[in-house]
């Protein structure tokens, strides 16, 4: 554990890092379902899984009651199957303060859901053992925390006002007014502002995985049945995760004569003879099969645009000596989703006190901010300032 800095009051050295309970829907597990109602999977899910599914008044009842759910998930987390379950219904997912999962049509959970005020103990990151700098730079490091939180919130402050983030006096305790889901990130960015994050777990199943299972060979011998019904044989025998909209295709029979095929093969026989158009790997999830005339693939994920970013910490202490904190997020802002980030996700801010870049960003584009980071540093150099 870091030494606490002799010019500050012991109350104020830092403890070691909390125990924080792991997100349910990061959890793994195996879904499948062939023609079920929306509400009994609900109902299943509940029962067998322990997640809590409320649908929102945006969705009409006589729509997603009426909806049938048919796919194939294995070994995925929780997640990758909501990010699926939505996407026939043209809706979206949040998920709630107390771990429920909210259905809905428009960003409405975040909205309306009631501020609350918390208070975080933060005490000092410094680590110098020296006592001259003591409470003054104390203040400078308070003044940085909550820089960091409200770059960080700016999507949630400016679409809730009321919000407010605020040490209380000279003490340690932070105290914010926040929606119920925000405070969940405030806690996660104070821990990765301290302790950082590590590396962020690889998609599985990941694009080698999936193109490896599309160029296994079958026995097929399955005789001509309904489309739905065929897929779901697919993914059975060749072990791999689909998905697609089964009210499409009805009762729209396919026949594939018996012998031996790739599975890329026998979802091209689907394809051919279904409205179905084309197929595309996503790591993490499996093969997500298009309608005819989709040409745009669905985002990796389902959820509401604050509910799919996630908190990661970068260690930048080797480029801070060639560049400016100012330059580096430019930088970052130019080649990672350059037109995003004006409208508060995805955020970032370099926490200085320990030469942290933190960042809220979806897991694709964490990928893609770790592959720059990993290029400056291999060059040995920073972006440069402008003047």
């Amino acid at each position: 554990m870091p030494k606490a800095d002799k010019g500050l009051p012991d109350a104020l050295r830092a403890k070691r890092r909390p125990e924080r309970p792991a997100d349910p829907m990061d959890q793994t597990g195996t879904f499948s379902f062939d023609g079920m109602p929306l509400p009994e999977v609900i109902t299943r899910l509940a029962r067998e899984a322990g997640i809590a599914v409320t649908v929102s008044p945006t969705l009409p009842v006589a729509e997603w009651s009426q909806h049938r759910v048919t796919l194939r998930m294995k070994g995925v987390r929780r997640r990758a199957l909501f990010d699926w379950l939505v996407r026939p219904l043209r809706a979206q997912y949040a998920i709630e303060a107390g771990g429920g999962v909210w259905i809905s049509r428009s960003n409405d959970l975040l909205e309306e859901e009631p501020l609350e005020v918390r208070s975080y103990r933060v005490p000092t990151h410094l680590t110098s053992t020296r006592p001259m700098r003591g409470l003054l730079v104390f203040e400078r490091e308070q003044a940085a925390v909550v820089e960091t939180l409200e770059a960080c919130l700016r999507y949630v402050e400016e679409r809730r006002p009321g919000c407010r983030i605020a040490f209380h006096g000279a003490q340690d305790v932070l105290v914010a007014r926040l929606p119920l889901r925000a405070h969940r990130r405030v806690a996660a960015i104070l821990d990765a502002m301290r302790h950082g994050t590590g590396l962020a777990p690889l998609p599985f199943p990941s694009v080698l995985d999936l193109q490896a299972k599309l160029d296994a060979t079958l026995d097929w011998s399955t005789p001509p049945r309904p489309a739905n019904h065929t897929l779901l044989a697919i993914a059975e025998q060749a072990d791999v995760n689909l998905g697609w909209d089964a009210s499409a295709l009805g009762a729209r029979l396919v026949a594939i004569p018996q012998g031996k095929y790739t599975v890329r093969e026998l979802l091209d026989a689907v394809v051919r003879q279904t409205p179905l158009g084309r197929y595309d790997c996503e790591p993490g999830h499996g093969i997500w099969l298009y309608l005819e005339g989709q040409d745009e693939n669905y985002p990796s994920s389902g959820a509401t645009p604050w509910d799919r970013a996630v908190v990661q910490a970068y260690e930048i202490r080797a480029l801070l000596p060639h560049t400016t904190p100012e330059a580096l997020l430019a930088h970052i802002r130019k080649q990672v989703d350059p037109g995003d980030w004006a409208r508060g996700l995805p955020a970032a801010s370099v926490f200085l006190p320990t030469e942290r870049l933190i960042v809220l960003h979806d897991e694709a584009g964490q990928r893609h901010i770790a592959a720059v980071l990993r290029e400056l540093a291999e060059n040995r150099r920073g972006p440069r300032a402008t003047k």
